[in-house]
């Protein structure tokens, strides 16, 4: 039987044939996107790395009110508008604001003790590259949409590796180590097999949460096919027909705070005519990165009036798609997590290298000596 001799079976070989070529055609995409993704997990360290001017604070003190700097933001930019502001969180010690007009958006970096304005965030063409790189394979939509495939081709291989290395009941547990005694091509074939084993769980997270960054409203409609998405527009306000006054980012809130007393981790301002301000508060400061816990208050641009939205539980759907991008970039739980992130994200390379290997060493050379003979 499979469980006790599992080369015996034939479907075992079958997938043993699918799960070579399907390796060697993705290997080099494999690599790309694992090398890059791990990278990656560190994007914000690199950006403080590259522009130490606009994460240092340049003063000891407390924070500033969200308030003041709003209205410095809105002062260093008179022809834009300030769409948002989000407080510093435990990975960027600074404020960051949004800053939009009709072409052209830019992110804000200011002091959090003083509300000085430090600067505009740009593009550094390494952190762009390694993103596009990433994301689109250098290649826009199509690149994103050949990510998905590969992306489903890694699921594929996951799990006929697992099938593939199932060595029987009597050694499983040698299935599991390398034995770094033997010959090369041994302890490769070991090591690929035991890499795989070890880290398919987390190969298998990042393919299938891959998957929502090429297709996101297919990955939608799969989860809300499981577990049912709560639908909860938010509110809109009322717009009036005398053509009230627009209320200020600080009457709404001061009018947020009568609401909620906790530390503000975020401004957002109405995107259009009947949209809300949204002031979301947290217990914690600074912000936790991840999946904070925030609460938000929505208040009518027009009266300030506080607009309220039924209450709803979160569904398991809800939970899925809320841990969806934390899981895939690792930035839920501090440093530990992002150097796990980086380590468990290079195996896929690894496997992919060491998989070349096996093939070159045991079916491309032998058949190319073949042919040379």
């Amino acid at each position: 039987s499979f469980l006790d001799r599992p080369r015996s079976v034939s479907l075992r070989r079958a997938l043993f044939q699918l799960h070579l070529w399907v390796g060697v055609v993705v290997a080099l995409y494999v690599i790309v996107v694992s090398v890059t993704g791990a990278a990656l997990v560190f994007r914000i360290h690199m950006q403080r790395a590259v522009y130490p001017e606009l994460f240092t604070a340049r003063a000891v003190g407390p924070i500033a009110d969200i308030v003041t700097v709003v209205d410095r933001v809105q002062a260093a930019y008179p022809r834009m508008r300030v769409s948002g502001v989000d407080a510093p969180t435990t990975d960027r010690p600074t404020h960051l604001a949004y800053v939009v007009d009709r072409d052209r958006f830019e992110a804000v970096l200011v002091d959090p003790v003083t509300a000085e304005v430090l600067g505009t965030l740009p593009d550094h063409p390494v952190v762009s590259w390694l993103q596009e790189l990433h994301f689109d394979l250098l290649a826009g939509d199509t690149g994103r949409m050949v990510n998905g495939i590969g992306a489903a081709a890694v699921m594929l291989l996951a799990v006929t590796g697992l099938v593939i290395w199932w060595p029987g009941v009597a050694g499983w547990r040698r299935g599991a180590l390398v034995d770094w005694r033997r010959p090369w091509t041994r302890v490769t074939w070991e090591l690929h097999g035991a890499v795989g084993l070890w880290t398919v769980t987390f190969t298998l997270m990042w393919a299938v949460t891959g998957l929502y960054f090429a297709f996101p409203a297919g990955f939608r409609a799969a989860v809300d096919r499981v577990s049912p998405l709560s639908v909860v527009a938010p509110p809109r306000s009322v717009v009036p027909a005398d053509g009230t006054p627009i209320q200020s980012w600080r009457d709404v809130i001061e009018e947020a705070r009568a609401h909620d007393g906790g530390h503000i981790a975020r401004v957002l301002g109405p995107f259009d005519a009947g949209g809300a301000f949204q002031v979301q508060f947290t217990d914690a400061q600074p912000t936790p990165t991840g999946v904070p816990d925030l609460r938000p208050v929505y208040l009518d641009q027009y009266t300030g009036a506080r607009l309220v939205t039924p209450p709803e539980q979160p569904s398991l759907g809800d939970l899925i798609m809320a841990w969806v991008v934390p899981l895939h970039v690792g930035n839920f739980a501090g440093l530990g997590v992002r150097l796990t992130w980086l380590l468990l994200g290079l195996a896929p390379a690894l496997l992919a290298v060491t998989g070349l290997v096996l093939w070159w060493t045991r079916v491309a050379w032998s058949r190319l000596a073949r042919h040379l003979d």
